[in-house]
């Protein structure tokens, strides 16, 4: 790997033993995947945002950074919290949350505490060369925006963060960029997340490229989180409308697919459950909503029966601006809870496992015993 004059002295320790450790660490793993320099990042996103007691590696690393006094080098957000405040038994898997949010906030990282940062907090552009963890955000600053970042691991993200580096392969690179697979659809009722989430059975660690569809800003949000649970996908286009697939010879790069598949009606169908009532609890919002898409949501509850609680997932500044709104007011407090915290991580720890049905093919893919259903079938369930 060719390092610069500036690195070098870094690796040397003359900024000191953490920043070169870190760097050391980066040039390490930029050596695995065959990476042939370092290159400056405009910012990170880091994943390591539980406060739970198997954490002590890192928060060893973390004593040892604030230690140095250094601080991130770039702007950084950070993943949500765990939801480490709505029970007992989540807050004593999450003890150390408290003591997590402090050294965080020490490191200077902007405390968004959401995995959709780039809704608000950490916006790149076009191009920008990013070292981003959290599987749903990758995806979504990869294949929307157009930046470029691989999907980092807890500790490597924070390598970058503080040294304002990141090994150049995968996604950084042109070669690697263009389309694999293209995907044919024929749909008569569009679901985004479930069409993301078949693709992603279908093309694992692939760059598949969709025909043309208009899929809202919320659509490729989250059927690109499907898509990354489901298949640990990181790039995706969709024709004429992401910003590297004008069309679908430049979503090639001129070559032809390796293949082509169809998705159909009857493909998305087969995720969803048949058994609407089966439910107790119905969560929306992983990733995070933002407040267009909570005010939504609370449009078709609002004034209705409802007989199963529901989750209201958010990023912790809409959360603040829904609370403004009249639809919030109108809610029924007693069956609606709306919240910052990860949904996952707040469920994986209950005792007893609620039965959770949700719109979210990413809570779906992780969360054991979660049934699947429309943003349609989940809003009638509430009800049902």
């Amino acid at each position: 790997m060719r390092i610069d004059s500036e690195q070098d002295a870094i690796l040397k320790g003359d900024r000191g033993e953490v920043i070169s450790r870190a760097l050391r660490t980066l040039v390490d793993y930029g050596t695995v995947f065959n990476a042939k320099r370092l290159v400056p990042i405009k910012s990170a996103h880091l994943a390591g945002s539980f406060g739970t007691i198997s954490y002590g590696a890192y928060f060893h690393v973390l004593d040892q950074i604030l230690k140095e006094g250094v601080r991130v080098k770039v702007p950084t957000t950070i993943n949500p919290r765990p939801g480490h405040d709505i029970s007992l038994l989540n807050r004593i898997a999450f003890i150390k949350q408290n003591a997590l949010d402090y050294k965080l906030k020490a490191l200077g990282v902007i405390p968004n505490y959401s995995c959709a940062c780039y809704e608000q907090d950490n916006i790149p552009a076009a191009g920008d060369y990013l070292a981003w963890a959290e599987s749903s955000a990758v995806v979504f600053s990869n294949s929307v925006l157009g930046a470029r970042t691989n999907r980092n691991s807890v500790l490597i993200d924070l390598c970058s963060a503080i040294t304002g580096y990141t090994p150049e392969f995968g996604y950084l690179l042109d070669e690697n960029r263009s389309g694999n697979v293209a995907v044919k659809i024929k749909i008569n009722q569009m679901d985004a997340t479930a069409l993301g989430f078949i693709i992603g059975q279908k093309i694992v660690n692939k760059v598949p490229v969709i025909e043309h569809f208009d899929f809202s800003r919320s659509d490729l949000k989250n059927m690109g989180a499907a898509m990354a649970a489901a298949g640990s996908i990181g790039l995706f286009h969709v024709e004429g409308i992401t910003p590297e697939a004008s069309d679908i010879h430049t979503a090639f790069a001129g070559s032809e697919p390796e293949s082509t598949i169809t998705i159909t009606q009857s493909d998305l169908n087969s995720l969803r459950t048949k058994h609407l009532d089966n439910s107790r609890l119905v969560v929306f919002g992983c990733p995070h909503l933002t407040c267009k898409e909570a005010s939504d949501i609370a449009a078709h509850i609002t004034g209705k029966r409802l007989t199963k609680n529901i989750w209201l997932c958010m990023m912790p500044q809409a959360k603040s601006d829904f609370e403004k709104t009249d639809y919030y007011k109108t809610l029924d407090a007693s069956h609606v809870s709306v919240y910052c915290h990860c949904p996952l991580a707040a469920l994986t720890v209950q005792l007893r496992r609620k039965q959770v049905l949700t719109s979210s093919g990413k809570l779906y893919y992780y969360l054991e015993g979660t049934e699947y259903g429309t943003m349609e079938d989940c809003l009638k369930a509430c009800e049902t």
